[in-house]
């Protein structure tokens, strides 16, 4: 029995070694290839995706490209306005200082150089209105002494007459009278002299400041017609005076006077001459008229230049001082070129003797 049970056991081992595979088996190896099928499809599937993904990556980098391009054209035309803007810049601040310099060419500097003159003509005016107060008191006070002296003198000529027999005057006494009295009047005149001029400063100054500020309003234009000829006067003035100070010593002019006439301008002077403590005031009047002699020698010919002498205020003066004047008391007329030995015969004429 136990040979058969061992044989029989040996059978069925072997039985099952060479029976076919089960169903369990065939299922496995299906489902492999089932996997290895999913495998393949999956590995089919991914190629796609890779496709897929490449051509999304080819997009931004499109994009990035094209947004590099319109930053660059940005960048050109920024950098063209800016240029452009700074060239703007440029021009308008050349325009705002040519503004600037025109508009305190125009203004400023006139105004301060008016302002400078105003302030400098008050000043002279000021002090010139003091000067002339100062004279005039001292000039009151001295004509007062001069007076004083001069009734003393009178009277004492008037006592000496009754008893000239008995007692003579004191040379030296009347002397010393006589040189005071031409002292005070040297002053006096000296005094009138220096009014005239500060006064004749004053009138130059007041005008110059005139024309200053007509200039100032039209500087664009030419000055006022009025003030060249102001100006133009003043300086024919000035030049008359100084010709005719040529020719003459110890002699001040006070005013002058000019006109149109027949043949050229007619120039009338105030004058004082003052020798040794004496003053005359006379007028003198220079003209051209036509040369009545035919004097071909005279620069001037056919023309002749001449000067009408005219005293004036004799009756101020002293019998003795007009008589000694002899023909230059009354008016006549000179050649312009003899003026020098003229004025030297009247100040010899009007020289002290005694002294």
């Amino acid at each position: 029995m136990a040979p058969s049970t061992a044989s029989r056991t040996a059978s069925k081992k072997s039985g099952k070694e060479n029976m076919v595979p089960s169903r369990a088996k065939g299922k496995a190896v299906a489902e492999e290839d089932v996997r290895d099928g999913s495998s393949t499809e999956m590995s089919g599937d991914e190629e796609p995706k890779k496709s897929a993904t490449k051509s999304k990556g080819k997009r931004p980098l499109q994009e990035s490209e094209s947004n590099e391009e319109g930053v660059k054209e940005l960048k050109k035309r920024l950098a063209s306005m800016t240029s452009e803007r700074d060239r703007l810049q440029s021009q308008s601040d050349k325009f705002s200082k040519q503004f600037e310099e025109l508009s305190k060419l125009r203004s400023t500097d006139a105004e301060a150089l008016l302002k400078k003159y105003k302030e400098k003509t008050e000043i002279q005016a000021k002090a010139q209105n003091d000067i002339i107060a100062n004279q005039t008191a001292l000039t009151e006070k001295l004509q007062a002494k001069v007076q004083s002296l001069e009734k003393s003198l009178a009277d004492a000529r008037e006592a000496a007459i009754p008893i000239e027999s008995n007692v003579k005057p004191d040379p030296k006494e009347i002397r010393a009278l006589k040189e005071e009295m031409a002292k005070m009047k040297s002053e006096i005149n000296a005094k009138d002299q220096r009014i005239v001029n500060l006064e004749r400063e004053y009138k130059a100054e007041v005008e110059h400041s005139r024309s200053l500020q007509a200039s100032s309003k039209n500087l664009s234009s030419a000055p006022a017609s009025s003030s060249v000829n102001q100006t133009a006067e003043e300086a024919e003035k000035d030049h008359a005076s100084l010709a005719l100070y040529e020719q003459l010593s110890l002699m001040n002019i006070v005013n002058v006077k000019i006109k149109d006439s027949r043949f050229g301008k007619e120039r009338t002077f105030n004058c004082v001459m003052c020798v040794n403590g004496r003053s005359l005031n006379f007028k003198l009047r220079c003209y051209t008229e036509v040369d009545k002699k035919q004097d071909r020698s005279n620069p001037d010919y056919p023309y002749v230049k001449v000067a009408h002498y005219t005293p004036e205020l004799l009756q101020n003066e002293s019998e003795e001082f007009v008589e000694k004047l002899e023909y230059f008391a009354r008016e006549f007329t000179v050649p312009r070129r003899e003026l020098g030995g003229f004025f030297a015969e009247l100040r010899s004429k009007m020289a002290d003797d005694e002294e």
